[in-house]
């Protein structure tokens, strides 16, 4: 990608021709994460412009461009400039190849004991790679049995200006989000509900940790699809063994959206997804304390 075309013609042209936009929404949001202790971390907010089924999601270290008409997805690190996008199946394979190989890179740093060599052994023919793919596929498809219900508390609040109403979502029995909906506030011409929930069930796909399979469960059931296709979430409360986190819109705008709010900057330079952020630190090799005398 070019970065020096004649950067003060264009920042020229830029002022004298108008500027391209189409009608969308832009939200305000704040977030905030919850350790596996329940302590709150600090609250970071968030823009998200919805325009022509594509949302640009603007969080301080990372902005996310998803293109649902053509199911493509686009990764920004503002602090580096660099970039990675395509298809969402190339997102979604890569992703799972580099937990993969982080899974794998900890493990060879912490020694693997003789027991683990031992059961490795007795797996006979089958690689580890096809291994990994078929633990995938089999927690997929018992995520997709999970029952789930939805129940409405009769609450009732007004966020971001528009009326909501409370819905708790559990998954296997157990609380896993607070939803308040809104469904005055249709924003189904400007994101098609049918097509974001399909890319979401794609995406599950590449999920890890200890919430994907009650995601999973969610994106493939009848009745929490129907519920997402009836209005717009403008809070969200997650709980999970490893924390949770809030979401809670602040405002709402109908407005026109850029088409370059959906482009990738002409500075940025595209790198591998693996690349794209910094790796998680290496645990240090695992020692082995001598008997004791």
């Amino acid at each position: 990608m070019s970065r020096a075309i004649c950067r003060a013609f264009l920042g020229l042209g830029s002022l004298l021709l108008p500027v391209a936009a189409q009608a969308g929404w832009v939200i305000d949001w704040n977030t905030t994460a919850v350790n596996a202790r329940g302590e709150r971390m600090a609250t970071q907010p968030a823009v998200q412009s919805i325009s022509g089924n594509k949302v640009r999601m603007q969080q301080p270290d990372v902005v996310t461009i998803t293109d649902y008409a053509t199911d493509r997805f686009t990764l920004l690190n503002p602090r580096k400039q660099t970039f990675w996008g395509g298809p969402v199946n190339d997102y979604v394979s890569e992703m799972s190849a580099h937990r993969k190989q982080v899974m794998s890179d900890r493990v060879a740093a912490m020694g693997m004991s003789e027991k683990m060599k031992n059961k490795a052994a007795e797996r006979g023919d089958e690689s580890h790679k096809e291994r990994v793919a078929r633990k995938e596929k089999e927690a997929l498809e018992q995520a997709k049995q999970l029952p789930v219900s939805i129940t409405s508390t009769g609450q009732h609040e007004k966020i971001a200006g528009y009326d909501t109403e409370k819905f708790e979502v559990k998954v296997d029995g157990e609380l896993f989000q607070e939803l308040w909906l809104a469904t005055g506030l249709n924003v189904s011409a400007d994101l098609d509900a049918a097509r974001f929930l399909a890319q979401q069930e794609t995406t599950g796909a590449a999920m890890m940790g200890k919430s994907a399979k009650q995601y999973n469960a969610l994106y493939h059931d009848a009745q929490y699809r129907s519920m997402i296709e009836r209005g717009f979430v403008l809070r969200n409360i997650v709980h999970h063994l490893a924390g949770g986190y809030e979401r809670v819109a602040t405002a709402v705008k109908q407005e026109d959206v850029p088409a370059s709010a959906f482009e990738v900057p002409e500075s940025y330079r595209r790198v591998r997804l693996s690349d794209l952020f910094d790796p998680p630190p290496t645990p240090e090799p695992r020692q082995i304390s001598p008997p004791s005398s």
